[in-house]
C-alpha cells in the first residue's frame, strides 16, 4: 500500500535527524488511514506487517524499552502480531 512507510525508510529519516516520536505517530496514522481503505486480504497482510515492525522509538531506546514513552502500549515481547493487529483496528 502506498500510504505505509517501509521500516528502512523510517530508519533513514531517523538517521537524518527526524524526531522518533513524530515518525512513530506518522507510522500509526498511516496504518490507520490504510485500514480505512483496505478491501483485500493482501492489503490486510501489508498492514499486519507494518504493525509488527518496530516503531521509530525502538531506534532511540534500543535495549532500554522500559524507558520508552510508549512502552506500556507496545509491550515488546508480551503480545504477538495478531494482538497488535487487532489493537490497531
Amino acid at each position: 500500500m502506498e500510504s505505509l512507510v517501509a521500516f528502512h525508510k523510517i530508519v533513514a529519516r531517523y538517521q537524518r535527524g527526524e524526531n522518533a516520536i513524530d515518525l512513530t505517530v506518522e507510522k500509526w496514522l498511516r496504518i490507520r488511514e490504510s485500514l480505512e481503505k483496505t478491501f483485500t486480504l493482501s492489503n490486510f497482510k501489508e498492514i499486519l506487517d507494518a504493525v509488527s515492525i518496530k516503531v521509530p522509538l525502538c531506534l532511540q531506546y534500543k535495549d532500554n524499552c522500559a524507558l520508552c514513552p510508549v512502552w506500556t502500549a507496545c509491550g515488546k515481547g508480551h503480545e504477538g502480531s495478531f494482538g497488535k493487529f487487532i489493537r490497531a483496528i
